[in-house]
């Protein structure tokens, strides 16, 4: 009686390596997908979180911190917020991304982030967003 070979053919494991090649594929965008979409929920908070220790500050002193009707960023216009108002300025989560920028005078603000998915410019803000930003809060 002859022996009954065992093991796969060449094409078995070439079949086989493909559809894991294409799964892997199909996890790692959705896994890309899914951070880029963290960051940005991440640059929402902090920029929410900068809103509301501005309305704490305004609420005390009457007035917003003032730069001039320029913009700049955040860890330059708004250090005196730190220690009283915000524990930390934060920063843009990304690291490669834009700096988070206020442009403020003593009655109104802006505060700016770059989200990574949006595909069309959100704001609250009275005045225009500066370019390459397209995330915005302003005061109501």
């Amino acid at each position: 009686m002859p022996l009954a070979k065992r093991g796969f053919t060449l094409i078995e494991l070439l079949v086989v390596i493909t559809i894991i090649g294409l799964l892997a594929s199909v996890g790692l965008a959705s896994y890309t997908r899914a951070q880029a979409r963290a960051r940005d929920a991440k640059r929402q908070s902090d920029l929410t979180s900068l809103r509301n220790s501005l309305e704490i500050y305004y609420s005390e002193n009457n007035n917003y911190l003032d730069t001039g009707g320029a913009c700049q960023v955040v860890e330059t216009a708004l250090g005196d917020l730190v220690p009283d108002y915000a524990k930390t300025l934060p920063t843009d989560p990304g690291g490669e991304g834009l700096d988070y920028l206020y442009c403020g005078a003593l009655q109104s603000y802006c505060l700016q982030g770059k989200l990574e998915t949006a595909e069309t410019d959100q704001t609250t803000c009275t005045s225009s967003l500066q370019s390459g930003y397209n995330y915005g809060i302003g005061n109501p």
